[in-house]
């Protein structure tokens, strides 16, 4: 056992079960010892998983774009915020800063960006890598302590870390999983589940498999009450309900992933790697609509960013050929690429005080509600 694993077997011989929430809170976010509270996070290359702002600046210059467009939409606001949780090293809101600079001087020129980071080794590598900009970034340590803001929130692969419980279907109804220790160590094991949400499918087989994020609809108020107007998006792996829930994915979406490998086991090296799982996009939306939210857009990579990037696209066609141009556009085609990240990430708007007009990034795609299983 690592030292996360050992403390967590002594505190749970000693006060009982965890469920499964409250572990991975812990393997993910505990200060010393989390994956992600800790600084141990890799991305990239040489580290545990690769995001859409591995591949080159080309995603921030889209959401820049998509930014830009709020903006002009919102009447030019002097003061414009873009807002981003879960930034891990800074590098997309360095990108976003630089693409606003470049490609959008006069909303660059109204925006600061706010960074909702609470570890301190990840606040200090962002500092580093928006050190250019630092007169222009600010950060908080958590939602309540941001101000209310005209703007832009974002995230990237930030929901499929707000931590699940875990449900298992038998012939009697649903247990709870939680995790227990013995003498070999942490194992888990199923519970009665005396209050299993509502939304657990009815229909389900035996032995179904089924993650619920309890702090997702409070994350999503408590972005809704500090956007005065603007856009939140959401940019992250996972379903509507209809399709996460279905009968062929009866093992759930828990996974765990370490050097670019997956594996099945969360309590293999609590906090040395990510333990993550599949986004309820309809239970966001409905929290978004509840809190007073509009529902705004949902799609896939793919055709999010061919919508968002048209305009961008024709300026880089007409611009003389080069070694960036040409790594830009190999980039984008990356992000595209139905096999990799195209149809992988979905993105979900979620508005206040603009127009009923598709933003740009929804041109291609479905009425979002419907998509949603939302009427």
């Amino acid at each position: 056992m690592n030292a996360l694993a050992a403390r967590l077997r002594a505190e749970i011989s000693a006060h009982g079960p965890l469920r499964f929430d409250a572990y991975m809170a812990r393997a993910l976010f505990d200060p010393a010892e989390g994956y992600y509270g800790s600084g141990r996070a890799r991305i990239g290359r040489g580290g545990d998983f690769y995001t859409n702002v591995s591949v080159g600046r080309m995603f921030g210059r889209v959401i820049a774009a998509q930014c830009a467009e709020i903006w002009e939409r919102l009447d030019r606001p002097a003061d414009f915020t873009f807002a981003e949780q879960g930034a891990n090293d800074g590098r997309l809101a360095a990108d976003v800063l630089d693409a606003l600079a470049t490609d959008h001087p006069a909303c660059a020129t109204a925006t600061r960006a706010v960074l909702i980071e609470p570890f301190a080794p990840l606040q200090a590598a962002q500092r580093n890598t928006l050190a250019a900009h630092a007169s222009r970034v600010d950060w908080v340590p958590d939602l309540a302590a941001l101000p209310a803001f005209t703007g832009v929130h974002f995230t990237n692969e930030y929901a499929d870390a707000l931590p699940v419980r875990l449900f298992r279907r038998t012939a009697d109804g649903w247990l709870e999983r939680h995790v227990t220790a013995d003498d070999t160590g942490l194992r888990l094991d199923d519970q009665p589940a005396p209050d299993a949400p509502d939304i657990l499918p009815a229909d389900a087989p035996a032995d179904t498999l089924v993650e619920i994020r309890p702090g997702a609809d409070a994350w999503v108020r408590d972005v809704a009450a500090r956007l005065t107007r603007g856009l939140m998006l959401i940019v992250d792996y996972g379903f509507p309900r209809a399709d996460l829930y279905a009968p062929w994915r009866s093992n759930g979406t828990l996974s765990c992933y370490r050097g670019h490998r997956r594996d099945d086991d969360p309590l293999v090296d609590p906090g040395e790697k990510d333990l993550t799982a599949h986004v309820d996009f309809t239970a966001l939306a409905g929290a978004g609509a509840s809190a007073g939210l509009t529902v705004a857009g949902f799609a896939d990579q793919y055709h999010f960013l061919v919508g968002a990037a048209t305009p961008l696209l024709l300026a880089m066609e007409q611009a003389p050929a080069s070694p960036t141009r040409e790594a830009d556009l190999r980039a984008f085609k990356t992000l595209l690429h139905p096999e990799t990240m195209g149809t992988q990430f979905k993105y979900l708007a979620l508005t206040r005080g603009l127009d009923a007009a598709p933003l740009a990034g929804y041109r291609h795609a479905r009425p979002a509600a419907g998509a949603l299983g939302l009427t």
